[in-house]
């Protein structure tokens, strides 16, 4: 076991923090989406539950732990970026082969043209469930990780720090001009969203290879660190809840990568790691799956449940059940593949 890394609990244990993020963000993420409920707190006349998203964004979670993980994996010269596209692939198509027949016997319209299927098919497009969208930028990124870690290793970390930071807030600013000709041009879309994301990336990067844990745990008695991480995590919440609208995007990634660090920080209860880690684990799945109960296909049986934890409840148990017997599927289709 490598104690300057994460521990594989610790990953999965974050994987599950950012689902539990994503399934609670999709639900109450417009105040139109919080109408359809009835929220019991406010803040002055907007829903607790919409303050709330604004400290979750589950996207920069896993795609940081992607970078801190492929790069532990590129270093270890243990890595086949191609099968793990290949394999994510395949896990994205089950999702559509079960839900999309369904989609087109509910709805209907979901299959009008075969080169709109192909685009959804490879993830081009995200027509049918919205919520993919950075299922193509990940893989670019993971098929483009091995030319961004050598750079990383050859240049100093202040370096490629500063770059990707520019290159970050650079896009981030561009965003705020040019979203028609995104909407345009795909090709420019899909480049915008890799560069977006390609700094958080990068801080998974440095962090696997400059931040030791080991030495991080030794700076205080762990039950001080533990309350002191916690404290981290709590305020760093509150801190970029409280910046929304004002360029909160430039300080996400630093944001999610303080959180992280912090948590695995923090002595956790065996119950509560168990749990978290069973949602990492099933957590590709329901990332898959749970826009189509709560979004396209389900909605008003999902918000009829009218109040919000019991309408997050509900759809996360469907949302677990349903993984369970997608990642099955998928287990046997890699079985036959691999």
């Amino acid at each position: 076991m490598n104690l300057d890394t994460f521990s594989k609990n610790d990953t999965q244990c974050l994987k599950g923090v950012a689902i539990l993020f994503m399934v609670f963000a999709h639900l109450f993420n417009n105040v139109k989406l919080c109408g359809l409920s009835e929220p019991l707190l406010y803040i002055g006349d907007e829903p607790l539950v919409h303050w709330l998203i604004f400290g979750m964004n589950p996207v920069m979670f896993f795609i940081f732990l992607s970078g801190y993980g492929l790069y532990i994996s590129y270093n270890k010269r243990k890595y086949d970026n191609f099968r793990r596209v290949l394999k994510l692939y395949i896990h994205y198509w089950i999702t559509l082969a079960i839900f999309l027949p369904i989609a087109e016997i509910i709805r209907g319209g979901y299959c009008e043209s075969f080169s709109l299927l192909l685009k959804n098919i490879i993830a081009w497009d995200n027509t049918y469930n919205h919520e993919t969208w950075f299922l193509l930028p990940y893989v670019l990124l993971a098929i483009s990780s091995p030319l961004i870690f050598k750079w990383a290793d050859k240049l100093r970390p202040q370096i490629t720090f500063i770059i990707t930071l520019l290159l970050y807030i650079a896009v981030r600013w561009c965003n705020r001009f040019d979203e028609p000709l995104l909407k345009q041009i795909k090709a420019l879309f899909w480049i915008d969203n890799y560069l977006t994301l390609l700094f958080p990336f990068v801080l998974g990067c440095l962090s696997a290879k400059y931040m030791k844990i080991s030495k991080m745990r030794s700076l205080l008695p762990l039950d001080k660190l533990s309350f002191a991480s916690l404290m981290v995590m709590t305020s760093s919440f509150v801190a970029i809840i409280l910046l929304r609208y004002h360029y909160q995007s430039i300080f996400y990634p630093f944001y999610v990568s303080m959180f992280i660090l912090a948590f695995v920080m923090v002595r956790r209860p065996k119950v509560l790691d168990s749990f978290l880690a069973e949602m990492g684990r099933r957590s590709s799945s329901i990332w898959l799956i749970h826009t189509w109960f709560c979004y396209y296909l389900f909605q008003d049986f999902i918000y009829s449940f009218r109040y919000p934890l019991l309408i997050y409840l509900v759809l996360l148990a469907i949302s677990y059940c349903c993984a369970v017997i997608v990642d099955w599927i998928n287990r046997k289709m890699d079985s036959l593949i691999f």
